[in-house]
């Protein structure tokens, strides 16, 4: 190849790469991955803009030839220049907020809905491209988009499931964020862990997990006085129980205890088991929720309880002393594998999270981990050893709420300083 013909090369391949590379936000909004994008309303104590997005991705990236959807993204713009957080959300994001990291550190904020969630759904009734893998790619592939225009550090995050997504995403794309911020997210080892019925054995003090247990045995010995009102409860909200009103009002009773603790955790709330039918009811409604097992709350969370029975792993419920009063079901442990689409069929991959952590292991990511302490989900957090840059703090009291802004002064000062100290780096 004569110089003359290299150097014209060169200059080429230098315009082209000048001029893909967007000059403006909406510029950028103007690819051709984005199928709508319409202005909303931002949250002006922060942002200069916001957006939602319809992200178009292929359903399989392994092979983009079997088709796309479109994903939800919400945008909120500050400062080209400025850090990003993006939400991995592990469901629904029917709505825009700002984050406490947006607002602690003056950030731009991506929120992205879950694939197979609400509006994020392929068309093809195909839930085996319904994984981690999957997941980490869409967010791969949105965060190298919007690397186009924002040119400050990433920090991932989510809450709960969506802890977990943030997570999986690192493990398989190590160097697309610089910080992830995994709330209260549990890594389960095993298809309904181990760790979470040894956690209801040893969580408070041995009085409160009497109390709970007696107010259980309470409300199912009044089973009948409180199907009346259970029945009156579900007429009222449009509940329907494919399942049958037994085993849903069984399973909200034994939901109560993981409720309990995962949103509450005072047990002077509890009412004695001297307390009227009224009083009982109302409590149970309030702590468990008749909702869970409705067939309207199902149909909108089936594609979580599809995950949980194939890779992410989940919980049952031991009957113990409560088996005799159960009219729904016989069975000493009862799985909620009942709530997956095909239960039956489905195939749980345990060495799904072992790679997980296999792949943490070799990247050692930067990672700040906050946990409630009262929190089932605490029990199986990201366990950190070998992990040296993986930062876990625990909030002794703190339920599924736990937030760096709820944290004691010390612990939230610690989480601040090592944010600010990672951004600096």
């Amino acid at each position: 190849m004569n110089k003359l013909l290299l150097v014209t090369l060169l200059v080429a391949a230098t315009l082209s790469s000048c001029v893909s590379k967007p000059q403006s936000l909406q510029q950028l909004l103007n690819s051709d991955y984005i199928v709508s994008c319409d202005s909303v309303q931002a949250d002006t104590s922060l942002f200069k803009n916001a957006y939602l997005i319809q992200f178009k991705q292929p359903v399989d990236h392994n092979d983009p030839g079997k088709g796309t959807f479109t994903q939800r993204i919400w945008l909120s713009h500050y400062n080209a220049d400025a850090p990003v957080v993006i939400v991995t959300e592990g469901y629904s994001a029917n709505r825009n907020y700002t984050t406490e990291l947006a607002q602690m550190l003056k950030t731009n904020q991506i929120i992205v809905e879950h694939r197979y969630f609400e509006d994020s759904k392929p068309d093809i009734n195909d839930w085996q491209y319904l994984n981690i893998e999957q997941a980490a790619k869409d967010h791969h592939k949105i965060i190298e988009f919007f690397k186009q225009f924002y040119t400050g550090k990433w920090i991932s995050t989510g809450i709960s499931k969506g802890g977990q997504t943030s997570i999986y995403h690192r493990s398989y794309f190590p160097d697309d964020v610089d910080i992830s911020v995994p709330y209260v997210a549990p890594i389960n080892f095993g298809r309904e862990e181990d760790r979470l019925f040894d956690f209801f054995n040893k969580v408070g003090t041995a009085e409160d997990r009497q109390k709970i247990n007696d107010f259980q045995l309470a409300v199912l010995n009044h089973r009948d006085e409180l199907m009346i009102l259970f029945e009156q409860l579900a007429e009222e909200k449009g509940y329907t129980y494919r399942m049958g009103l037994d085993k849903a009002f069984d399973l909200t009773v034994l939901e109560y205890p993981f409720s309990f603790w995962q949103w509450h955790g005072d047990t002077d709330h509890i009412p004695e088991t001297t307390a009227t039918t009224q009083e009982l009811f109302d409590h149970l409604a309030q702590y468990s929720d008749f909702s869970y097992p409705a067939d309207q709350i199902w149909e909108g969370i089936k594609p979580f309880f599809y995950q949980a029975y194939t890779e992410l792993g989940y919980y049952g419920y031991i009957t113990g002393d409560m088996k005799p009063l159960l009219k729904g079901f016989d069975q000493d442990t009862i799985s909620s594998s009942l709530f997956a689409p095909d239960s039956k069929n489905l195939q749980f991959n345990d060495e799904a999270m072992p790679n997980v952590m296999e792949r943490l292991k070799q990247s050692n990511p930067k990672i700040l981990a906050i946990v409630g302490g009262t929190d089932p989900w605490g029990a199986t957090s990201i366990i950190t050893d070998d992990l040296t840059n993986t930062v876990k703090i625990v909030k002794a009291d703190g339920n599924h709420r736990t937030r760096i802004n709820n944290l004691n002064k010390e612990q939230k000062s610690q989480a601040i300083t090592q944010l600010e100290k990672w951004l600096e780096e």
